[in-house]
């Protein structure tokens, strides 16, 4: 009896514990699906508010422990409405790595929103974050406020020309009927090295020119910056990264925003 033993541990463990096993790195077979959708329609079904508070994150790629403690700061809060993470949620664009993210994302009770990062991209980061949160660019609103998130990691795709896609933002921008403000967010920053130089002045165009749009809101470069980089209004925010435990927490009221630097 006791030589069948240890095959019957084995096949108790693989049989409890598969989700610990990867057959190949670069596979995509992600523990969730749609997550974007499913947090924007928790959050449509919230009564609307034209004030409310909301985080902006960023890279938390193999910061575990600190989302750990991110994800308990969150829930021991009564006063944001949604979480934004722009970007960098893993670090090889792994399989496993997307799963363990989504892991934690989903104990937060608040709705959190998810934005593609140029290191999400490797390998097959990419069908991964479409498959376990949805489209590269898509839009969601909240209140008085609506949301453009789109990818913006040119570096990725060559600078090619394809990324940013400005003809949908521009598209987007123009659908603001019924809306107070226009947030833009995104993984890499217009002014930054690893966007499109040649599509930098459409998108400062785009956003600047548009009398609802409040704010441009980035991470990527793993330090803060709150700056007016070109000849409009337009706050444009790169938030720190997670290894730093920083976060932004901004406060909408009406047509009017105020963002503090938070430490967890």
């Amino acid at each position: 009896m006791n030589r069948f033993l240890p095959f019957l541990i084995l096949a108790l463990c693989f049989s409890s514990c598969k989700k610990m096993f990867v057959y190949h790195p670069n596979e995509v077979r992600p523990d969730e699906t749609g997550l974007n959708a499913k947090n924007i329609a928790k959050l449509s079904s919230m009564p609307p508010t034209s004030s409310f508070n909301f985080i902006l994150i960023g890279d938390t790629q193999r910061f575990y422990d600190e989302l750990d403690d991110f994800v308990k700061m969150v829930n021991d809060r009564n006063d944001v409405a949604f979480v934004i993470l722009d970007g960098d949620l893993t670090d090889f664009g792994l399989g496993f790595e997307y799963n363990l993210i989504a892991e934690r994302l989903n104990r937060i009770r608040i709705p959190v929103i998810a934005v593609l990062g140029n290191h999400d991209m490797l390998a097959n980061g990419t069908l991964l974050f479409r498959k376990m949160f949805g489209p590269e660019n898509f839009t969601f609103s909240y209140g008085n406020s609506k949301f453009i998130a789109l990818n913006t990691n040119s570096r990725e795709t060559d600078f090619d020309g394809t990324v940013p896609d400005i003809p949908w933002l521009q598209q987007q921008m123009n659908d603001d009927a019924g809306f107070t403000n226009v947030f833009v967010v995104s993984h890499v920053a217009p002014f930054s090295g690893d966007f499109d130089r040649k599509l930098e002045p459409a998108y400062q165009r785009i956003i600047g020119s548009h009398p609802k749009a409040r704010l441009s809101l980035h991470a990527h470069e793993h330090m803060w910056n709150l700056t007016q980089p070109y000849e409009d209004d337009v706050d444009y925010l790169q938030v720190g990264y997670s290894g730093e435990r920083n976060y932004a927490l901004i406060h909408v009221n009406g047509d009017n925003h105020t963002i503090e630097k938070k430490y967890y």
